[in-house]
C-alpha cells in the first residue's frame, strides 16, 4: 500500500529525511537514526527557521492549485514514510516542494529525498513528473525531474539506510570536506573515527605511579 498517511498508519520503514542523510554521509545517518544524536549549528538553525512556515499543517488554494503543507505520506511497498513540506495538487498531478536553507546543488542529496516523496505520491495515484527544491539562500525553486534513474538512486539509498538500521552499527567517518559543515562533527569526531584502529592510548587508562611532575 502506498499513499497519503492518516492517523492510523504506523509503518515499520525508513524516514524520507533519512534518505538525504544517508546520501550525504552514512555515518551522519547512523548517528541520527541509531544513536538519536542531533546537534545544532548555524546551518541547522537556518533550516529550522526556513521550515517554520511549512511545518504547520494547512491548505492554500490559488489559481486552481491546492497546496497542502506538512503532508504525511508513506509507501509500505517501498518502506518509506515521512512528511512533505508542501505538495501542490492540480487535477491528477502532484508537485512536492522541499524547503532547504542552503544553496541548491543539482543532483545532490535533496533530490533523493524529493524522489522518495514523489514515489509515495505516485503510489497514491498521482502523476508526479517533477518536484522542486526551494532554496532560501537564493529564494528560488529549482526543478527536479523525477526520472527513472533518480528513483533507482532513491531506492538504493533506502536500502542502504535500512541496512544501517538493521545492523545497528556506526560506519567509520570519512573525514573529508563534508565534515566541516556537519552539526554532528563534535559528536562524530571524524579525525579519530575515520581510522580503522583509533588511537588506543586515547581510551586506555593511564597506569598508576611513574608520573614525573
Amino acid at each position: 500500500m502506498t499513499g497519503i498517511a492518516d492517523d492510523a498508519t504506523e509503518l515499520r520503514s525508513v524516514p524520507l529525511a533519512g534518505l538525504e542523510h544517508v546520501e550525504y554521509c552514512e555515518r551522519q545517518a547512523a548517528l541520527i537514526q541509531i544513536e538519536g544524536i542531533w546537534s545544532e549549528n548555524i546551518h541547522t538553525v537556518r533550516g529550522d527557521l526556513v521550515h517554520k512556515g511549512v511545518d504547520l499543517p494547512g491548505v492554500r488554494s490559488r489559481k486552481g492549485i491546492n497546496g497542502i503543507r506538512a503532508l504525511p505520506v508513506f509507501s509500505s511497498e517501498l518502506g518509506l514514510h515521512g512528511v512533505c513540506d508542501l505538495v501542490e495538487f492540480s487535477g491528477n498531478h502532484a508537485v512536492p516542494v522541499e524547503y532547504k536553507a542552503g544553496a541548491y546543488r543539482a543532483g545532490g542529496p535533496a533530490d533523493v529525498q524529493l524522489a522518495g516523496q514523489a514515489a509515495c505520491l505516485t503510489g497514491a495515484g498521482f502523476a508526479v513528473p517533477v518536484g522542486y527544491v526551494y532554496s532560501a539562500a537564493d529564494r528560488h525553486r529549482h526543478a527536479v525531474p523525477i526520472t527513472d534513474d533518480l528513483l533507482d538512486r532513491m531506492r538504493r539509498a533506502a536500502d542502504r539506510l535500512r541496512a544501517l538500521l538493521e545492523h545497528d552499527q556506526l560506519p567509520r567517518a570519512r573525514n573529508d570536506a563534508r565534515c566541516r559543515r556537519c552539526s554532528l562533527r563534535d559528536d562524530c569526531l571524524p579525525t579519530l573515527t575515520h581510522r580503522a584502529d583509533p588511537p588506543v592510548d586515547l581510551f586506555t587508562p593511564r597506569p598508576l605511579g611513574g608520573w614525573h611532575d
